[in-house]
């Protein structure tokens, strides 16, 4: 993290780099008088929403099952000079991997002081097996995992 008075700079590091241990595509937003931060991807606390009430000095708030990829969420108080941080309800973020293309997605959630949505608060969520399984091995893999089975018959 690295602070300036003016959007062009110059900037100061902080001196308590890094503010978060994880988080590769974070997504950062005022809530109520902090920093909120989604820490999505990497790291030793991915998976996890945290809260820094000076907006350095970050704690886990919650583990999530479920986060946006490279979120982008909608601020609606993100440019005002509130000492009440709103939340957000929704946002942006991306899937890439499918096929040559990436998407851009909407992604709810509830995290506002305006909102209870208690069924966006669950914890567990349980998938069919076929949902982990959809995918599948790809022929490459295939090929590899059958000439294994093929060696370990012939030791037997």
């Amino acid at each position: 993290m690295a602070i300036a008075d003016d959007p062009l700079g110059p900037f100061e590091k902080c001196p308590l780099n890094p503010v978060l241990n994880s988080g590769h595509e974070t997504g950062l937003f005022p809530f109520k008088e902090g920093i909120a931060a989604l820490a999505i991807r990497h790291g030793n606390e991915h998976n996890t929403i945290q809260f820094a009430p000076d907006g350095i000095n970050f704690e886990i708030a919650s583990t999530v099952s479920l986060m946006p990829i490279a979120p982008g969420p909608y601020v609606p108080d993100a440019f005002t000079n509130t000492d009440n941080g709103r939340g957000i309800t929704w946002g942006l973020c991306h899937f890439t991997g499918v096929g040559k293309h990436s998407i851009l997605a909407r992604f709810d959630c509830d995290l506002s002081q305006d909102h209870d949505a208690p069924n966006m608060r669950q914890t567990e969520h349980w998938w069919p097996p076929e949902y982990y399984y959809k995918s599948g091995l790809g022929e490459a893999m295939r090929g590899e995992r059958e000439q294994i089975a093929r060696e370990d018959l012939k030791k037997t």
